[in-house]
């Protein structure tokens, strides 16, 4: 198998690949199981990669396809004010994850004290929408929600594209950042869940709610959009869970896309353990994060680590350095 490996890394660059260590081949073959049932459309690849500090690695190539293994999605906006929250999706307030459902939106200038929230037909109740095709061009394109103000916005798996991917190309061995990221953009994004499914970098809440739109997520806190399919905001178990393999510690969740580990939320007392980016090194497992709660907006606070890249193109050269070099990658849903 490895010999198949090699070539397929060999098939990327373009040139031969310089031998891989035994902790990198070890990786590999340990997240070849994790993501064993990710909905993944083509078979784990060894390639070198450029970092996002410059250095040069060998990663992990992981494509996976809009929609997640393991569950399924939505429902997100409600039919009318009077729609019950198991027919509706989310949303963040007051830091924590609530149900979006006819009530919510109907209180929506009560709750955001501001009296342009309008999101339904006072006359029939009936909420207003843009959802199908046009739905995921605006919640592909948040700024565009600006001529769309009241309305909530819906992009179903449906709707999009049935060859949607995004290819996550993470280091197998994680090499340390001469300093932490400050922000977590939608390139690369936050991690990836062992159902294929993106950890997403926060939602730009001002600007969605500044323009009196809401993309609403789902009971797992996922949603759509046309370039990476559907992603998540938080976790709050839907995503599969991993044995730590050390006595009472928190499952493992998802790989980082620096290549450390992600483990679920400690409680707020053991959180204020870890660092600036949710971190922390102990026996028997090294250094890893652990998740925010949900209803943060967050998953990690920065990489501590040179992270890689996720693409549209799965067969582009990962060189994260020249994402770096352009500068902060502009905000997503």
């Amino acid at each position: 198998m490895r010999k198949t490996i090699l070539i397929s890394a060999i098939g990327v660059a373009g040139s031969a690949v310089t031998a891989q260590t035994t902790e990198q081949m070890a990786r590999f073959d340990q997240l070849v199981a994790f993501y064993q049932d990710a909905n993944l459309l083509t078979p784990p690849e060894l390639v070198p990669c450029t970092l996002s500090g410059g250095a040069e690695s060998m990663c992990i190539s992981l494509t996976s396809g809009a929609s997640p293994s393991n569950h399924v999605t939505g429902p997100y906006c409600p039919s009318t004010i009077e729609t019950p929250a198991d027919e509706s999706g989310t949303w963040f307030f007051n830091s924590e994850v609530v149900d979006a459902d006819g009530p919510f939106i109907k209180n929506l200038a009560v709750l955001f004290q501001d009296d342009v929230w309008q999101m339904y037909d006072p006359a029939t109740g009936q909420v207003i929408k843009v959802d199908g095709a046009l739905g995921c061009e605006v919640a592909g394109d948040p700024d565009s929600a600006a001529d769309y103000e009241n309305y909530c916005v819906e992009c179903a798996v449906q709707d999009l594209n049935a060859n949607t991917s995004e290819t996550y190309v993470i280091p197998l061995v994680p090499i340390p950042a001469q300093s932490e990221e400050g922000r977590i953009g939608p390139t690369p994004g936050v991690g990836l869940a062992f159902n294929g499914v993106k950890l997403e970098a926060p939602a730009p809440l001002e600007l969605i709610e500044g323009n009196h739109t809401l993309g609403l997520m789902d009971d797992c806190v996922g949603h759509v959009n046309p370039h990476t399919g559907y992603h998540y905001h938080g976790l709050v178990g839907c995503e599969p869970h991993l044995d730590a393999g050390v006595d009472g510690h928190e499952p493992l969740v998802a790989v980082a896309m620096d290549g450390y580990d992600i483990y679920a939320a400690l409680t707020d007392n053991e959180a204020e353990m870890l660092d600036e980016c949710n971190g922390h090194n102990t026996a028997g497992l090294g250094y890893h994060y652990h998740v925010d709660k949900a209803g943060t907006n967050q998953f990690i606070g920065c990489f501590a680590a040179q992270y890689g890249c996720t693409l549209e193109d799965a067969g582009a050269v990962c060189d994260a350095s020249a994402d770096t070099r352009r500068g902060p990658p502009p905000v997503s849903e």
